[in-house]
Parts: structure tokens; sequence; C-alpha cells
């Protein structure tokens, strides 16, 4: 940094009161500080100093131009700290588990948007079954998690909680699409896309398709939110989605979600979750405080 050692022999002179002292902590002469003091005086053509019998104390001067000083020197050490962390790879991370339609759309807003706040971070997002997630959080393999219906765990805390619908999700032009609400037999003439038998939303659907005497077989299933999401949004049929798996797409008017009758009430729950045990990390604890921004936007829009 320019002129370093000068803002550092002012800035401590400035603290000491003393210029032998000041000298003292920073291991040079006393010669050495008083000739930097001069020279920036003679420069500025202002005392920053009164000289008293019992030491030195800042002019008015002296006074804006300390501040100067340590602002300088703080912008300083940030900007030598985040050099650092490129040189040796030493960057603030954290670690999500997730299921995979909110890998996709709502965890990733919420990660673009923290990373282009704060660019030196790592992010590492892994997508499982999630029962598995309670259990990793728990043992600290995980900081965070962030999924539905996850249940209660010992040693895990619920930072953010959402309840959420699930229905029929189709395109804009879909001939449904114009419908408030739909019952499970207005899906009979028309594909059906839909999770795997043991989803919620699947067995859900197909109880409520048995109490009515009806039988509808899916075109497409898969373990995949997002898959299912988009063969909805190729205008290949109507899939079972809860409303957040389709939040982005809502948004942007490409899919319409309706409530099916026959499921009224019923709801899932998603969660963004932590270990009980030891502080959140700092940057963890900036991904909770971002997703549960995001949930609150969605609960006020619902």
């Amino acid at each position: 940094m320019l002129h370093a050692r000068m803002l550092r022999y002012l800035d401590e002179v400035a603290r000491c009161g003393s210029i032998r002292k000041a000298a003292a902590k920073l291991n040079v002469a006393s010669s050495a500080v008083n000739r930097q003091i001069i020279a920036l005086e003679e420069e500025l053509g202002t005392p920053l100093f009164e000289r008293l019998s019992h030491g030195l104390r800042l002019t008015a001067a002296g006074e804006i131009m300390i501040a100067h000083i340590r602002k300088t020197l703080k912008d300083y050490q940030w900007s030598s700290e985040r050099i650092d962390r490129l040189r040796d790879h030493h960057f603030p991370s954290a670690s999500i588990a997730t299921v995979g339609g909110l890998a996709c759309d709502l965890l990733a807003k919420a990660l673009m948007q923290l990373r282009a706040e704060r660019p030196f971070t790592r992010l590492f997002v892994s997508v499982m079954d999630a029962e598995d997630i309670m259990g990793l959080v728990a043992a600290g393999d995980f900081d965070l998690g962030f999924a539905f219906d996850l249940p209660d765990f010992g040693g895990v805390t619920r930072a953010a909680t959402l309840r959420t619908r699930y229905g029929a999700v189709m395109v804009p032009d879909h001939p449904l699409a114009q419908e408030t609400a739909l019952r499970v037999s207005a899906l009979r003439d028309y594909p059906l896309i839909a999770p795997h038998v043991g989803v919620l939303i699947r067995d859900q659907f197909d109880d409520a398709c048995h109490r009515s005497d009806i039988h509808i077989d899916p075109v497409v299933e898969s373990d995949s939110f997002e898959f299912l999401r988009q063969f909805a949004l190729s205008n290949n049929g109507v899939a079972l989605l809860n409303e957040l798996d389709v939040d982005d797409s809502l948004r942007k008017g490409t899919l319409v979600f309706l409530p099916i009758v026959e499921l009224k009430g019923k709801t899932q729950t998603i969660s963004v979750v932590h270990r009980t045990r030891g502080a959140l990390d700092p940057l963890p604890g900036l991904v909770v405080e971002r997703l549960s921004m995001l949930l609150d936007e969605r609960r006020g829009s619902s």
C-alpha cells in the first residue's frame, strides 16, 4: 500500500499521544516517526498535532486526517484478506442438503442472490431423499437441510417453515387452465404426469381417485420434480406438483397451478433446518436468512 508506513506511524502516534511511545510499539526509532509527521505536515501546510509538554494532541486538521487514515488502513486490511482467500482458496462455505425440485427453483434463487452479493463464497448442494436429510444435518455432515415434510429429529432446529398446497400444474393454454379448481374426474381425459407411488402427493391423489371410484394411470412417472415440471412446460400433460416446485414458472406465467377439490386441506410443510448444537457459521446463517425471506415473500403472495 502506498505510504503504508506513514499511515501506521501517524495512527499509532494519535493512539499513544506520544512519538516515543508510538515508536516503541512500532519498534522503530523515534526520529523516523517524527520525520514522517513533519514531512506530511509540510506537504499539507498545516500542523496535525499540537506539541504539548505532556505529549501530542491532534489538531482539527489532524482529526480529519486520522479519520481518513484509519478508514484507509481498514479498507486495506479487508482487501488483503480477500486476496489471501483467493490465493489460499480459503472461502467461506455452506453445505445444504435438499430435494430435487427445491434445488432447481427456490434454493437456486436464494443462492444466486447471495452469490451476487458475496462472490467470495463456496456453496455445496446435495440432492437426496428427504428422509435422509435430518440425520445428516444432526450429524454435522451438512450445515443446512431444506425440504418438505421433514420429521422432528433430535439435535435439529427448524429456522423457518411454510405450509404450501399441491395440485394440478399445466400450461396457460391447456383446456383446463381457466378453471378455478379441478375434481380428479376432470383429469381422466388428459395425460397425467405424476411422482412415483410412495411420494405423498401421489399417494393422496391415488387415494382420492379410489374414493371416487376412478382409476387414472400416469403416462409419465418420475422421482425428479424438475423432470415433471419440464414435461408440464412442454404441454405433455397435467402434472401433480407442489405449488413451490413450480414457484418460478408460476411467477413468470409459463405454468398455471389449480387446486384439486378432493385434496382440499392437504398441504406440505417446507422447512429450513440446522444443527442445534453449536453456533451457526456466518455464511450458513446468511443462507437461512435469505431462504426465510423468500418463504415469507411466498407466504405473503399466497
